[in-house]
């Protein structure tokens, strides 16, 4: 599969994927406890066959990636275990393409598919260091915060403590009621792992926290990120027929980096097969404890959940799979996605 042709401006020509291979985390010497900084230089994959499986979706834990890369050397398969530990991924079409999964490389597996045709798989997630370890303060001693303090400065010590940016969305859709940031009439310690206190503020922002391609990202519950819709169709790459399901509205189409977790798609309504359960069935008594599934929407618009990519630079696979709720683009940014049911 070389590309589709649909209109004149949505025409998909030549897959395009870049892997790169680089140390950026700093590697400790167990036994002396020194600590030495990463040079910083990559090794480019991209001449190279390789397959991938990346799993981008609205949750706390880390996105994760699987990676094959196909008949290395024997020197350069040793030199890549040994001396690397970060791995991004940009995929796509050669007038549309974009990281899809950068993250730390957590698990090496060597071997062969059949005689001809060794393998390296390079197994990784995404801000995991920073998610599982970063502290606040120096050695984790804890960050105190006089009042007044605001949301906006607890961010901050978050993103410090975990190593990592934030989006530029984050300040806004964790800041307090009608946009204001709220001041705190008390004081506050931060303490222990930051991802604890990230969680807390998604909570209490009623929003989700996820780090996405090393980016501290939170997301409304009930709205979406700002940014123009990506159109789903057959014009642009839709594959199969998309439907609903109890987890949400499901579509398959070619690989296409601008689908991120939190933004907009848009899928006309006659393109997707729909589900209708009727809820007073039975006794009356178990009529509230129905099934749902997720409501297709008449202007088609999604907000995206989940966004597994999958591609073979020499095959056929070359695919995103999307799990998305519709929402109202009409509504409030942060008040527009519709409920199941």
């Amino acid at each position: 599969m070389r590309g589709i042709v649909g209109s004149s401006s949505n025409a998909l020509f030549g897959r395009s994927a870049t892997l790169i291979v680089s140390n950026e985390q700093p590697i400790i010497d167990q036994s002396t406890g020194v600590t030495t900084q990463p040079s910083g230089h990559g090794l480019d994959l991209s001449g190279l066959r390789f397959t991938f499986d990346i799993k981008n979706g609205d949750t706390e834990s880390p996105n994760t990636s699987i990676i094959r890369v196909y008949n290395l050397s024997k020197d350069k398969r040793k030199q890549i275990i040994r001396e690397y530990d970060t791995v991004s991924l940009q995929a796509g079409y050669q007038n549309n393409i974009g990281i899809i999964f950068r993250g730390t490389i957590k698990q090496f597996v060597s071997g062969r598919e059949r005689n001809i045709d060794s393998f390296l798989e390079i197994r990784a997630a995404d801000g995991d260091p920073n998610y599982n370890f970063g502290l606040f303060g120096s050695n984790g001693q804890g960050v105190t915060l006089n009042a007044p303090y605001t949301r906006a400065q607890v961010l901050n010590h978050i993103s410090t403590a975990m190593g990592i940016p934030l989006d530029s969305n984050a300040n806004d859709v964790t800041t307090g009621s009608g946009g204001v940031n709220l001041a705190q009439v008390r004081g506050k310690t931060l303490f222990g792992l930051a991802r604890t206190q990230a969680v807390n503020l998604a909570t209490t922002s009623s929003a989700r926290f996820s780090i996405q391609n090393g980016v501290v990202t939170y997301v409304p519950l009930t709205g979406y990120l700002p940014g123009e819709a990506v159109q789903i169709n057959s014009l642009t790459g839709m594959v199969g027929i998309p439907e609903t399901t109890d987890n949400g509205i499901q579509v398959t189409c070619f690989l296409n980096p601008l689908i991120k977790i939190g933004s907009q798609i848009q899928i006309n309504e006659g393109d997707i097969t729909q589900t209708i359960i009727r809820e007073r069935v039975g006794f009356p008594n178990i009529a509230g404890i129905a099934p749902y599934v997720a409501d297709a929407t008449e202007k088609g618009f999604y907000r995206v959940l989940v966004a597994e990519h999958s591609g073979d630079t020499r095959g056929q696979d070359w695919y995103t799979t999307i799990t998305a709720l519709s929402l109202d683009p009409s509504a409030n940014v942060k008040n527009s996605v519709k409920a199941f049911g």
